[in-house]
C-alpha cells in the first residue's frame, strides 16, 4: 500500500539528470528558446554559491521568487540554485497585487527576492533584491551544503478559492517520494510533453522541481492564458502529452481549434485542478481522437497522496482510486469511517514528509494521525472508487437537501450559450438556502433561458433560483473561481431573472 521514502533531495534530480543527459533540453519555453540539462546544473551551481556569499549559510533563510510571463529559464535556475544552497523558495507570481506580495513576504520572513528582468523589485535594508543573473557567481561547480529530505523546499500557497490564500511548507522529500533511480531514467517518449502553467504556483513548482527532472518525454511550458499557441504549439511539435486545467481546457475548447490546428497527436491529456465539465472532455477527446483524459485528485497539502482516473464524460465526478502509496478513507463528523456509497469528507494520507501550514492552529484542524482532512464530500465504493461530490464550503444545502455545486455548474455547461459558470448558495428565508449561477454568457443568451435550460436536467431542489450575469467571473492564479468572491456579492442581490421557488425532494 505504502511506498518506502525517497532519500533524495530535489537537486539530486537535476544532477542525475544532468549527469546522463547533458546536452538534452530541460525545459524548452514556447519552441522559442531552452536550457540543456548541463546548463541548468552549472548555472543553479552559480547561483547557490551567489547566494551562499550573500546571506552566509541557506538552511532557514527564506528566499523569494517573483516571476512571470515566459521567464521559466530564470526562474527555473534561481529555484534550484535557492535549493541547492539549502534555503526555501517562496514562489509568487507578477500577477498579485503589491500589496499582497508585501503581504507573503512578510508572512514568510523573505529574506531576499530573486525577481525576473521584467519584475523589478526595491531593495531594503532588511530585505534584498537582485535578479537571476546578478546572484549567479563565477564559479559554476557544484556547493557543499548539505540539505536533508525533511529540510523544507518551498513555501507554497493555496489557490485562496475560500479565502485569502494560505501558506504551507514543502519538504524536499515530500516531492521526491517515490521516485528512486527507476524514475530517473532517460527520455524514451520522443513525443513532447506541454505543461501550459502560470508562474509563480504551485504547479511551476512542481513542473520545474519533479515534471522537468523526471518526464519520459521532452518539456514545453507556455502560458494557460493563450489557447490558440497551445493549440499551434501541439500541432507543430507534435505533442503526445499534454496538461490542462479545466479552465484551460474550457478556452482551448471555446476557440475552435480544430479548425486551424491538427491536435491528433495527444494521446494522453492530464486533467487537475477541479473535475473538467462533460461538454469540455467530450470536446477535447472528439478533438483528440486517439486520447485518454486522466485525472488526478488531491489536495495540496495532502500530496503527493493522490487519487487516479480517467475522466469518462458520462461520470464526470468520479475521480478514480487511490494511487501507488496513497491511503484513502471517507469519515463522519466524528471522523469515522461511513458504510460504502456514504456521503462523507475524503481523507488522504501518505508516508512521504508532511507539507504544513505555517499556522499551528490550521494543521490541527486540517491534519489527524497522518491523515489529512481534505474539506470535500464524497462517496467511495466497496472496491475503492472515489466520487467527488463538492468542496464541503460549496456546498449548498436546500431545505436540508444537499446540492452539489459542480453538479449544478456540469449542466450548466451543457447550454451552448454558456462560456464561464459557477453555482453558490444565496440565502433564502424559507429554505435556508437556494442555488444561484453566476454565467457569462454568449451574446443573445438570455438568463431565463438558461433557467428553463436547467430545469429540465436537475431535480427541482437543484435548479437556480436565478441566473445573474458577469462578463468574468473572478478567478485566482490557477484559474479557479473564487466563490466566496462571488457569494460575499451575491448575499443581498435580487435574483436577476425570476423562478418559481423550487420543490425540495
Amino acid at each position: 500500500m505504502t511506498v518506502p521514502t525517497s532519500a533524495l533531495v530535489i537537486p539530486d534530480l537535476l544532477r542525475a539528470r544532468a549527469g546522463a543527459l547533458p546536452d538534452q533540453d530541460a525545459i524548452n519555453v514556447r519552441g522559442q528558446r531552452s536550457i540543456t540539462y548541463a546548463e541548468w546544473d552549472a548555472r543553479s551551481n552559480a547561483v547557490a554559491r551567489g547566494l551562499l556569499a550573500r546571506v552566509g549559510g541557506g538552511r532557514g533563510v527564506r528566499v523569494g521568487l517573483l516571476f512571470g510571463g515566459d521567464d521559466w529559464i530564470e526562474y527555473a535556475v534561481a529555484y534550484l540554485g535557492v535549493l541547492k544552497a539549502g534555503a526555501t523558495a517562496v514562489h509568487v507570481n507578477d500577477n498579485l497585487p503589491v500589496e499582497e506580495l508585501e503581504r507573503r513576504f512578510a508572512q514568510c520572513s523573505v529574506a531576499g527576492v530573486v525577481h525576473g528582468a521584467a519584475q523589478p523589485w526595491p531593495h531594503r535594508e532588511d530585505r534584498w533584491s537582485a535578479r537571476t543573473v546578478e546572484l549567479e557567481d563565477a564559479d559554476a561547480s557544484p556547493v557543499d551544503a548539505e540539505v536533508l529530505p525533511e529540510d523544507i523546499a518551498d513555501v507554497l500557497y493555496t489557490s485562496g478559492t475560500t479565502g485569502p490564500a494560505k501558506p504551507f511548507t514543502n519538504p524536499h522529500g515530500n516531492q521526491t517520494y517515490g521516485r528512486g533511480s527507476a524514475a530517473l531514467g532517460a527520455l524514451t517518449n520522443p513525443a513532447p510533453l506541454l505543461a501550459p502553467m502560470p508562474l509563480g504556483t504551485t504547479s511551476s513548482a512542481t513542473t520545474v522541481a519533479v515534471l522537468a527532472t523526471t518526464t519520459p518525454s521532452p518539456l514545453i511550458v507556455c502560458s494557460p492564458d493563450d489557447p490558440e499557441e497551445i493549440a499551434r504549439l501541439i500541432a507543430e511539435h507534435r505533442c503526445g502529452t499534454v496538461i490542462l486545467t479545466p479552465w484551460t481546457a474550457i478556452r482551448l475548447m471555446g476557440i475552435d481549434p480544430t479548425a486551424r490546428h491538427d491536435l491528433t497527436s495527444i494521446t494522453s491529456v492530464g486533467n487537475a485542478s477541479a473535475p473538467m465539465p462533460p461538454r469540455t472532455a467530450r470536446q477535447l477527446l472528439a478533438a483528440m481522437p486517439d486520447a485518454v483524459i486522466s485525472s488526478a485528485y488531491a489536495q495540496s497539502e495532502a500530496v503527493p497522496a493522490i487519487i487516479m482516473g480517467t475522466v469518462d464524460p458520462d461520470r464526470h465526478l468520479v475521480v478514480g482510486r487511490a494511487g501507488r502509496g496513497t491511503e484513502v478513507v471517507v469519515v463522519d463528523e466524528q471522523g469515522e469511517p461511513v458504510a460504502p456509497g456514504e456521503l462523507g469528507e475524503i481523507w488522504l494520507r501518505s508516508q512521504a514528509p508532511k507539507r504544513l501550514y505555517l499556522d499551528s492552529e490550521l494543521n490541527a484542524l486540517v491534519h489527524a494521525g497522518g491523515w489529512t482532512r481534505t474539506r470535500d464530500r464524497g462517496r467511495m465504493s466497496a472496491d475503492g472508487e472515489v466520487t467527488l461530490f463538492d468542496r464541503a464550503v460549496d456546498v449548498i444545502t436546500v431545505g436540508g437537501v444537499p446540492v452539489s455545486s459542480l453538479e449544478v455548474e456540469a449542466a450548466a455547461y451543457e447550454h451552448p450559450g454558456v462560456r464561464e459558470a459557477a453555482a453558490v448558495a444565496v440565502p433564502d428565508p424559507v429554505l435556508g438556502q437556494s442555488v444561484a449561477v453566476v454565467a457569462a454568457l454568449a451574446e443573445g443568451t438570455e438568463p431565463h433561458e438558461l433557467i428553463d435550460f436547467l430545469a429540465q436536467r436537475l431535480p427541482p431542489h437543484s435548479t437556480p433560483t436565478a441566473v445573474h450575469r458577469m462578463d468574468e467571473l473572478p478567478r485566482g492564479g490557477t484559474g479557479k473561481v473564487l466563490k466566496f468572491a462571488l457569494r460575499a456579492a451575491l448575499a443581498d442581490a435580487q435574483p436577476l431573472t425570476p423562478a418559481a421557488r423550487p420543490a425540495v425532494r
